[in-house]
């Protein structure tokens, strides 16, 4: 399995950052059940997604 952090963010958001590729994917790229080996605490930020969804313009492109 994949190892991977869960970060908890100030909007109440969660991400899986992966920490590390396990062998099985790099070999194959296919994705296996995430294994969270760590958790982080960002509650000083908002997710990307939270912030993008506040300022109408960044949606635009």
């Amino acid at each position: 399995m994949c190892d991977y952090t869960q970060v908890h963010y100030k909007c109440s958001h969660l991400r899986y950052t992966v920490r590390a590729w396990c062998t099985k994917y790099q070999e194959t790229h296919k994705r296996c059940p995430a294994n969270v080996v760590a958790i982080e605490y960002r509650l000083d930020e908002n997710c990307g997604l939270s912030y993008a969804n506040s300022i109408p313009h960044l949606l635009l492109g």
